[in-house]
């Protein structure tokens, strides 16, 4: 099982601005030293040894993960302004699916607005199937295609084999070969992480989610969803300081998450739902200082990663 993050951004998104870029540049260019430009493989050593947050970005989009099982299967959760990325990239390879299948956490706007620029749903031939553990989400998904919020409507545009399957508030499905559970988390409205079990490797999605003394419990509730997870993908939108300053706001910490991701032996976190309000070199610095924390709070063995756009990483 492998995943790969479309949008990696919180609440709306956030392109890279001409000031941030131009810094950028100007960052490296006071980095340049004559024997830097001496030749092709001289430059690429160069680019090769900038800071990573000089060189890309974690990018811009909002939430969207690809999910691909080891059957094959493409399962994807939310619809942010990633699933357009996704949706292009697809359209473009000749290995691409003709069968998706969407999970929904929640339906705030930043996880749902890519949904009228997915391609495949509007192709004959293509299958989609949405899924979602919120009663009457149907009418959710279909209202935000309606005047006078969009131009095109589902019944009338999507001509791809489309369903929708409502979930129980609890329980599982078999996707391919992936046991898929889910359960409710804390998040203003609700939201639902997912737990995807693949062949012996087990993944978390919980991109929404403001981590609370209920999650750290150690009850058999708790252990069967957070237990025995290889890789964590977890809502880090704030510093401790601000997740305290804006309590009820739904949203977690990086010093939460390692302490929660660590508690829980997880193997591998991924730092996610960032902050639209932060440049790339504050999330580089957090992503630092989620490590230095780990490494100083007794969780030495939990592997602190950033949610990067365009990244694939297997389970």
């Amino acid at each position: 099982m492998t995943f790969k993050f479309w949008g990696v951004r919180g609440s709306i998104p956030t392109p890279l601005t001409n000031d941030r870029l131009k810094r950028k540049i100007s960052a490296i260019v006071q980095r340049i030293r004559p024997r830097d430009l001496e030749s092709p493989s001289a430059r690429e050593a160069f680019m090769a040894d900038l800071p990573d947050w000089l060189f890309g970005t974690p990018g811009g989009n909002t939430t969207c993960l690809e999910v691909i099982l080891s059957d094959g299967t493409h399962v994807l959760f939310d619809a942010g302004s990633g699933l357009r990325e996704l949706s292009t990239a697809r359209l473009q390879s000749d290995t691409g699916p003709n069968a998706y299948h969407l999970f929904f956490t929640h339906f705030h706007y930043d996880h749902l607005q890519g949904l009228p620029f997915f391609a495949p749903a509007y192709i004959p031939g293509y299958t989609v199937r949405f899924y979602s553990p919120v009663s009457g989400f149907e009418d959710i998904v279909r209202n935000q295609m309606r005047h006078p919020y969009f131009p095109v409507t589902m019944d009338g545009f999507m001509k791809s084999d489309l369903s929708f399957h409502e979930l129980p508030t609890s329980g599982v499905i078999h996707i391919g070969t992936a046991v898929i559970r889910w359960r409710r988390v804390n998040h203003p409205g609700g939201a639902y992480a997912y737990r995807i079990e693949d062949n012996g490797r087990v993944l978390v999605f919980a991109p929404d989610v403001e981590l609370s003394d209920k999650e750290f419990e150690r009850n058999e509730s708790n252990r069967s969803f957070f237990g025995s997870v290889h890789s964590m993908v977890l809502d880090a939108q704030y510093t401790l300081g601000e997740a305290i300053e804006k309590y009820d706001w739904g949203h977690s910490s990086y010093s939460l998450d390692v302490d929660f991701a660590g508690g829980w032996r997880v193997r591998k976190l991924y730092l996610f739902h960032h902050e639209p309000l932060y440049e790339d070199r504050k999330l580089y610095r957090n992503l630092q200082a989620a490590r230095w924390y780990a490494a100083r709070s007794g969780h030495e063995s939990l592997e602190v990663h950033m949610a990067v756009e365009g990244s694939v990483h297997r389970v």
